[in-house]
Protein backbone atom coordinates (compact mmCIF):
# COMPACT_ATOMS: atom_id res chain seq x y z
CA UNK A 1 0.00 0.00 0.00
CA UNK A 2 0.99 3.19 -1.09
CA UNK A 3 1.87 5.96 2.08
CA UNK A 4 0.27 9.31 1.99
CA UNK A 5 3.95 11.15 1.63
CA UNK A 6 4.83 8.81 -1.13
CA UNK A 7 1.46 9.70 -2.82
CA UNK A 8 1.74 13.51 -2.20
CA UNK A 9 6.09 13.24 -3.81
CA UNK A 10 3.84 11.50 -6.66
CA UNK A 11 1.52 14.13 -7.09
CA UNK A 12 4.12 16.92 -6.53
CA UNK A 13 6.35 15.04 -9.86
CA UNK A 14 3.00 14.50 -11.99
CA UNK A 15 2.62 18.69 -11.61
CA UNK A 16 6.16 19.06 -12.22
CA UNK A 17 6.14 16.23 -15.12
CA UNK A 18 3.63 18.30 -16.71
CA UNK A 19 4.95 21.70 -16.11
CA UNK A 20 8.60 20.04 -17.71
CA UNK A 21 6.26 18.92 -20.76
CA UNK A 22 5.58 22.31 -21.29
CA UNK A 23 8.79 23.85 -20.92
CA UNK A 24 11.03 21.58 -21.86
CA UNK A 25 9.54 20.90 -25.09
CA UNK A 26 9.50 24.77 -25.78
CA UNK A 27 12.92 25.43 -24.58
CA UNK A 28 14.52 22.07 -27.10
CA UNK A 29 13.78 24.20 -30.26
CA UNK A 30 14.14 27.45 -28.57
CA UNK A 31 18.13 28.32 -29.74
CA UNK A 32 16.60 27.21 -33.47
CA UNK A 33 13.83 29.75 -33.28
CA UNK A 34 16.58 32.02 -32.28
CA UNK A 35 18.66 31.26 -34.53
CA UNK A 36 15.79 31.45 -36.91
CA UNK A 37 15.04 35.16 -36.18
CA UNK A 38 18.55 36.73 -36.91
CA UNK A 39 20.46 36.01 -33.47
CA UNK A 40 23.79 35.33 -33.19
CA UNK A 41 25.33 32.42 -30.92
CA UNK A 42 26.72 35.09 -28.16
CA UNK A 43 23.35 36.61 -28.21
CA UNK A 44 21.65 33.39 -27.26
CA UNK A 45 23.67 32.11 -25.15
CA UNK A 46 23.61 35.73 -23.36
CA UNK A 47 20.02 36.06 -23.33
CA UNK A 48 19.05 32.66 -22.00
CA UNK A 49 21.41 33.02 -19.68
CA UNK A 50 20.93 36.23 -18.13
CA UNK A 51 17.36 34.75 -18.15
CA UNK A 52 18.37 31.79 -16.40
CA UNK A 53 19.67 34.42 -13.88
CA UNK A 54 16.44 36.60 -13.80
CA UNK A 55 14.76 33.04 -12.61
CA UNK A 56 17.33 32.14 -9.78
CA UNK A 57 16.80 36.00 -8.88
CA UNK A 58 13.05 35.00 -8.45
CA UNK A 59 13.31 32.45 -6.31
CA UNK A 60 14.21 34.81 -3.18
CA UNK A 61 11.31 36.56 -4.20
CA UNK A 62 9.40 33.38 -3.73
CA UNK A 63 11.23 31.89 -0.97
CA UNK A 64 10.71 34.51 1.72
CA UNK A 65 7.28 35.30 0.85
CA UNK A 66 6.48 31.75 1.62
CA UNK A 67 8.91 31.51 4.71
CA UNK A 68 6.83 34.59 5.83
CA UNK A 69 3.22 33.32 4.79
CA UNK A 70 3.10 29.74 4.80
CA UNK A 71 1.54 29.80 1.65
CA UNK A 72 3.38 27.33 -0.08
CA UNK A 73 0.43 25.68 -2.02
CA UNK A 74 -0.26 29.03 -3.49
CA UNK A 75 3.04 29.96 -4.74
CA UNK A 76 3.56 26.78 -6.33
CA UNK A 77 0.23 26.88 -8.23
CA UNK A 78 1.00 30.71 -9.71
CA UNK A 79 4.47 29.68 -10.77
CA UNK A 80 3.27 26.45 -12.82
CA UNK A 81 0.01 28.84 -14.02
CA UNK A 82 2.41 31.39 -15.43
CA UNK A 83 3.89 28.79 -17.68
CA UNK A 84 1.48 30.22 -20.56
CA UNK A 85 4.17 32.29 -21.67
CA UNK A 86 5.77 29.05 -23.40
CA UNK A 87 2.85 28.58 -26.24
CA UNK A 88 2.62 32.25 -25.94
CA UNK A 89 6.00 32.12 -28.15
CA UNK A 90 4.60 30.40 -31.16
CA UNK A 91 2.56 34.07 -31.73
CA UNK A 92 5.20 35.79 -31.61
CA UNK A 93 8.12 36.46 -34.72
CA UNK A 94 9.69 39.11 -32.96
CA UNK A 95 13.36 38.51 -31.31
CA UNK A 96 12.33 41.23 -28.56
CA UNK A 97 9.11 39.31 -27.64
CA UNK A 98 10.47 35.97 -27.76
CA UNK A 99 13.47 36.84 -25.87
CA UNK A 100 10.44 38.42 -22.85
CA UNK A 101 8.34 35.54 -22.62
CA UNK A 102 11.88 33.57 -22.26
CA UNK A 103 12.53 35.81 -19.71
CA UNK A 104 8.58 35.24 -17.90
CA UNK A 105 8.92 31.45 -17.84
CA UNK A 106 12.07 31.54 -16.18
CA UNK A 107 10.61 34.35 -13.72
CA UNK A 108 7.54 32.09 -13.31
CA UNK A 109 10.07 29.23 -12.76
CA UNK A 110 12.13 30.57 -10.48
CA UNK A 111 8.59 31.65 -7.83
CA UNK A 112 7.60 28.37 -7.75
CA UNK A 113 10.72 26.22 -7.11
CA UNK A 114 11.08 27.14 -3.10
CA UNK A 115 8.16 26.37 -1.93
CA UNK A 116 7.74 23.27 -4.08
CA UNK A 117 11.11 22.12 -2.98
CA UNK A 118 10.31 23.01 0.65
CA UNK A 119 7.03 20.78 0.13
CA UNK A 120 9.09 17.99 -0.61
CA UNK A 121 11.90 18.30 1.97
CA UNK A 122 9.05 18.22 4.88
CA UNK A 123 8.31 14.30 3.51
CA UNK A 124 11.94 13.51 4.73
CA UNK A 125 10.74 11.19 7.31
CA UNK A 126 8.14 9.26 5.39
CA UNK A 127 10.19 9.56 2.40
CA UNK A 128 13.69 9.90 2.64
CA UNK A 129 15.50 13.18 1.59
CA UNK A 130 17.82 11.67 -1.16
CA UNK A 131 14.85 9.53 -2.37
CA UNK A 132 12.01 12.55 -2.08
CA UNK A 133 13.93 13.98 -4.77
CA UNK A 134 14.99 11.49 -6.62
CA UNK A 135 11.66 10.18 -7.55
CA UNK A 136 10.14 13.36 -7.99
CA UNK A 137 13.40 14.41 -10.59
CA UNK A 138 12.63 11.04 -12.33
CA UNK A 139 8.65 11.95 -12.58
CA UNK A 140 10.00 15.86 -13.54
CA UNK A 141 12.27 14.60 -16.62
CA UNK A 142 9.65 12.12 -17.52
CA UNK A 143 8.17 15.31 -18.91
CA UNK A 144 11.19 16.76 -19.62
CA UNK A 145 11.97 13.89 -21.75
CA UNK A 146 8.61 13.83 -23.37
CA UNK A 147 8.31 17.38 -24.12
CA UNK A 148 11.36 17.84 -26.41
CA UNK A 149 10.39 14.06 -27.75
CA UNK A 150 7.00 15.46 -28.88
CA UNK A 151 8.75 18.62 -30.13
CA UNK A 152 11.08 16.37 -32.44
CA UNK A 153 7.86 14.46 -33.56
CA UNK A 154 6.06 17.69 -34.26
CA UNK A 155 9.76 18.83 -36.42
CA UNK A 156 9.43 16.57 -38.11
CA UNK A 157 5.64 16.62 -39.00
CA UNK A 158 5.45 20.42 -39.94
CA UNK A 159 9.01 21.10 -40.54
CA UNK A 160 7.90 24.75 -38.49
CA UNK A 161 9.67 25.04 -35.38
CA UNK A 162 6.89 27.66 -34.35
CA UNK A 163 4.60 25.11 -34.32
CA UNK A 164 6.04 23.28 -31.57
CA UNK A 165 4.99 26.38 -29.73
CA UNK A 166 1.07 26.24 -30.44
CA UNK A 167 0.51 22.66 -29.40
CA UNK A 168 2.18 23.17 -26.34
CA UNK A 169 -1.25 24.76 -25.16
CA UNK A 170 -2.67 20.88 -24.84
CA UNK A 171 -0.53 20.14 -22.01
CA UNK A 172 -1.18 23.46 -20.38
CA UNK A 173 -4.94 22.69 -20.26
CA UNK A 174 -4.02 19.53 -18.44
CA UNK A 175 -1.94 20.72 -16.01
CA UNK A 176 -4.45 22.94 -14.29
CA UNK A 177 -6.43 20.55 -12.78
CA UNK A 178 -4.07 18.51 -11.53
CA UNK A 179 -2.54 22.02 -10.04
CA UNK A 180 -6.00 22.05 -8.06
CA UNK A 181 -4.60 19.49 -5.66
CA UNK A 182 -1.19 20.67 -4.89
CA UNK A 183 -0.89 19.27 -0.93
CA UNK A 184 0.44 21.94 1.94
CA UNK A 185 3.07 22.23 3.77
CA UNK A 186 3.77 19.18 5.86
CA UNK A 187 6.91 19.29 8.07
CA UNK A 188 6.57 19.58 11.56
CA UNK A 189 9.25 22.53 12.00
CA UNK A 190 6.77 24.92 10.48
CA UNK A 191 8.11 28.31 11.17
CA UNK A 192 7.39 31.37 9.15
CA UNK A 193 10.04 33.04 9.75
CA UNK A 194 13.08 33.84 7.65
CA UNK A 195 17.10 33.25 9.24
CA UNK A 196 20.42 34.73 7.62
CA UNK A 197 21.78 31.98 5.65
CA UNK A 198 24.55 30.15 7.64
CA UNK A 199 27.97 30.10 6.72
CA UNK A 200 28.21 26.55 5.32
CA UNK A 201 25.29 27.26 3.23
CA UNK A 202 26.37 30.13 1.84
CA UNK A 203 29.89 27.96 0.56
CA UNK A 204 28.11 25.33 -0.90
CA UNK A 205 25.77 27.76 -2.54
CA UNK A 206 29.22 29.64 -3.85
CA UNK A 207 30.42 25.73 -4.84
CA UNK A 208 27.40 24.76 -6.62
CA UNK A 209 27.44 28.20 -8.54
CA UNK A 210 31.18 27.37 -9.85
CA UNK A 211 29.88 24.10 -10.80
CA UNK A 212 26.93 25.56 -13.06
CA UNK A 213 29.39 28.13 -14.52
CA UNK A 214 32.06 25.57 -15.85
CA UNK A 215 28.83 23.33 -17.33
CA UNK A 216 28.45 23.43 -21.14
CA UNK A 217 25.06 25.13 -20.94
CA UNK A 218 21.96 22.76 -23.01
CA UNK A 219 20.92 26.88 -25.34
CA UNK A 220 24.66 26.94 -26.66
CA UNK A 221 24.50 23.30 -27.42
CA UNK A 222 21.92 23.32 -28.93
CA UNK A 223 22.63 26.27 -31.22
CA UNK A 224 25.75 24.35 -32.42
CA UNK A 225 23.82 21.37 -33.05
CA UNK A 226 21.42 23.84 -34.99
CA UNK A 227 24.54 25.31 -37.08
CA UNK A 228 25.63 21.62 -38.02
CA UNK A 229 21.86 20.03 -39.06
CA UNK A 230 20.39 22.93 -40.24
CA UNK A 231 17.46 25.23 -38.80
CA UNK A 232 14.36 23.10 -37.88
CA UNK A 233 16.75 19.90 -37.70
CA UNK A 234 14.93 17.28 -35.76
CA UNK A 235 18.32 16.72 -34.37
CA UNK A 236 18.21 19.98 -31.81
CA UNK A 237 15.21 18.52 -30.08
CA UNK A 238 17.20 15.22 -30.08
CA UNK A 239 19.73 16.54 -28.78
CA UNK A 240 17.95 17.94 -25.71
CA UNK A 241 16.14 14.64 -25.27
CA UNK A 242 19.36 12.42 -24.94
CA UNK A 243 20.11 15.33 -21.95
CA UNK A 244 16.46 15.08 -20.55
CA UNK A 245 16.66 11.01 -20.66
CA UNK A 246 19.89 10.79 -18.95
CA UNK A 247 19.03 13.56 -16.64
CA UNK A 248 16.17 11.30 -15.31
CA UNK A 249 18.19 7.91 -14.73
CA UNK A 250 21.07 9.88 -13.12
CA UNK A 251 19.14 11.95 -10.74
CA UNK A 252 17.58 8.65 -9.45
CA UNK A 253 20.48 7.15 -8.93
CA UNK A 254 22.37 10.10 -7.57
CA UNK A 255 19.49 10.39 -5.11
CA UNK A 256 19.89 6.83 -3.77
CA UNK A 257 23.29 7.33 -3.48
CA UNK A 258 23.12 10.47 -1.54
CA UNK A 259 20.97 8.51 1.02
CA UNK A 260 23.48 6.10 1.60
CA UNK A 261 26.28 7.84 0.62
CA UNK A 262 25.76 11.11 1.61
CA UNK A 263 27.38 14.45 0.47
CA UNK A 264 30.42 12.81 -0.80
CA UNK A 265 28.69 12.06 -4.00
CA UNK A 266 28.51 15.43 -4.86
CA UNK A 267 32.30 15.14 -5.62
CA UNK A 268 31.40 12.92 -9.17
CA UNK A 269 29.01 15.77 -10.06
CA UNK A 270 31.90 18.27 -9.80
CA UNK A 271 34.86 15.94 -11.68
CA UNK A 272 32.59 15.18 -14.70
CA UNK A 273 31.34 18.49 -15.30
CA UNK A 274 34.67 19.03 -17.24
CA UNK A 275 34.18 16.42 -19.56
CA UNK A 276 31.02 17.97 -22.38
CA UNK A 277 33.32 20.40 -22.93
CA UNK A 278 36.21 18.44 -24.66
CA UNK A 279 33.52 17.29 -27.04
CA UNK A 280 32.63 20.60 -28.49
CA UNK A 281 33.83 19.51 -32.50
CA UNK A 282 32.17 20.62 -35.12
CA UNK A 283 30.49 17.06 -35.46
CA UNK A 284 26.89 15.75 -34.48
CA UNK A 285 27.92 12.97 -33.30
CA UNK A 286 30.35 14.49 -30.53
CA UNK A 287 28.01 16.76 -29.90
CA UNK A 288 24.90 14.15 -28.83
CA UNK A 289 27.56 12.40 -26.60
CA UNK A 290 28.51 15.77 -24.95
CA UNK A 291 24.46 15.82 -24.44
CA UNK A 292 24.55 13.04 -22.55
CA UNK A 293 26.91 13.87 -20.23
CA UNK A 294 25.69 17.10 -19.37
CA UNK A 295 22.55 15.19 -18.77
CA UNK A 296 24.31 13.46 -16.26
CA UNK A 297 25.74 16.49 -14.55
CA UNK A 298 22.16 18.07 -14.84
CA UNK A 299 20.73 14.87 -12.68
CA UNK A 300 22.85 15.30 -10.15
CA UNK A 301 22.08 19.51 -9.53
CA UNK A 302 18.89 18.50 -9.31
CA UNK A 303 18.47 15.91 -7.12
CA UNK A 304 22.15 15.77 -4.55
CA UNK A 305 22.28 19.41 -5.00
CA UNK A 306 18.92 20.12 -4.10
CA UNK A 307 18.84 17.98 -1.68
CA UNK A 308 21.88 18.93 0.41
CA UNK A 309 20.62 22.05 0.67
CA UNK A 310 17.92 21.37 2.77
CA UNK A 311 20.69 18.66 4.95
CA UNK A 312 22.08 22.25 5.14
CA UNK A 313 19.12 24.09 6.55
CA UNK A 314 17.87 21.55 8.64
CA UNK A 315 13.94 22.52 7.96
CA UNK A 316 14.62 25.96 8.69
CA UNK A 317 13.55 28.73 6.80
CA UNK A 318 14.05 26.26 3.84
CA UNK A 319 11.75 28.36 1.35
CA UNK A 320 14.97 30.94 1.85
CA UNK A 321 17.66 28.19 1.92
CA UNK A 322 16.44 27.54 -1.41
CA UNK A 323 16.27 30.97 -3.08
CA UNK A 324 19.67 31.73 -1.46
CA UNK A 325 21.16 28.53 -3.21
CA UNK A 326 18.94 29.14 -6.47
CA UNK A 327 20.49 33.28 -6.12
CA UNK A 328 24.08 31.97 -6.84
CA UNK A 329 23.49 29.11 -8.89
CA UNK A 330 21.79 31.30 -11.22
CA UNK A 331 24.43 33.71 -11.18
CA UNK A 332 26.64 30.50 -12.47
CA UNK A 333 24.05 30.17 -15.47
CA UNK A 334 24.39 32.96 -16.50
CA UNK A 335 28.47 33.22 -16.33
CA UNK A 336 28.51 29.62 -18.29
CA UNK A 337 25.99 31.04 -21.20
CA UNK A 338 27.88 34.46 -21.75
CA UNK A 339 31.57 32.32 -21.41
CA UNK A 340 30.48 29.51 -23.61
CA UNK A 341 28.62 31.30 -25.74
CA UNK A 342 31.61 34.11 -26.74
CA UNK A 343 34.55 31.17 -26.90
CA UNK A 344 32.35 29.93 -29.17
CA UNK A 345 31.00 32.91 -31.38
CA UNK A 346 34.70 33.59 -31.40
CA UNK A 347 35.91 29.79 -32.73
CA UNK A 348 38.42 29.41 -30.17
CA UNK A 349 38.56 26.00 -29.77
CA UNK A 350 38.66 22.84 -27.16
CA UNK A 351 41.84 24.31 -25.15
CA UNK A 352 39.93 27.10 -24.11
CA UNK A 353 36.42 25.44 -23.49
CA UNK A 354 38.38 23.06 -21.22
CA UNK A 355 40.20 25.10 -19.64
CA UNK A 356 37.91 27.36 -18.65
CA UNK A 357 35.65 24.46 -17.41
CA UNK A 358 38.77 22.79 -15.15
CA UNK A 359 39.15 26.23 -13.56
CA UNK A 360 35.16 26.34 -12.61
CA UNK A 361 35.37 22.90 -11.39
CA UNK A 362 38.63 23.33 -9.32
CA UNK A 363 36.81 26.04 -7.72
CA UNK A 364 34.25 24.41 -7.13
CA UNK A 365 35.47 21.72 -5.43
CA UNK A 366 37.92 23.78 -3.64
CA UNK A 367 34.40 25.82 -2.16
CA UNK A 368 32.94 22.44 -1.63
CA UNK A 369 35.19 20.77 0.40
CA UNK A 370 35.30 24.46 2.74
CA UNK A 371 31.98 23.70 3.27
CA UNK A 372 32.20 20.01 4.66
CA UNK A 373 34.45 21.30 7.37
CA UNK A 374 32.83 24.00 8.40
CA UNK A 375 30.20 22.13 10.37
CA UNK A 376 32.88 19.18 11.44
CA UNK A 377 29.69 17.37 13.41
CA UNK A 378 28.05 16.43 10.01
CA UNK A 379 27.96 12.35 9.57
CA UNK A 380 28.97 11.61 5.33
CA UNK A 381 31.01 14.57 5.66
CA UNK A 382 33.11 14.74 2.12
Amino acid sequence: MVSAGLRAVLLIGVISMLGDFIYEGGRSVLPDYMRQLGMSLALVGTLLGLAELAGWLSRPLGGLLVDATGRYRGMVRIGYGGLIVVPLIGLTDSWLGVSVLAFAERIFRGMRSPPRDALLSGLRREVGLGTAFGIHELLDQVGATAGPLVALLLTILFRETRQVFLWLFIPYLLLLPVLAKVPEYRASERAYSVERPSRRLLLYSAAAGLNAAGLLPLPVLLFLVSEEAGAGSWLVPAAYTIAMVVDAAAALLFGRAFDRLGPRVLLAAVALAVAPSLLLWRSVGLLLLAALLVGVVMGAQESVFRAMVAHIAGGRSLGAAYATYGLVLGAGYALAGLAFGLMADLNLGIPYYASYSAAMQAASLTVLLNSQRSSKGDSGAV
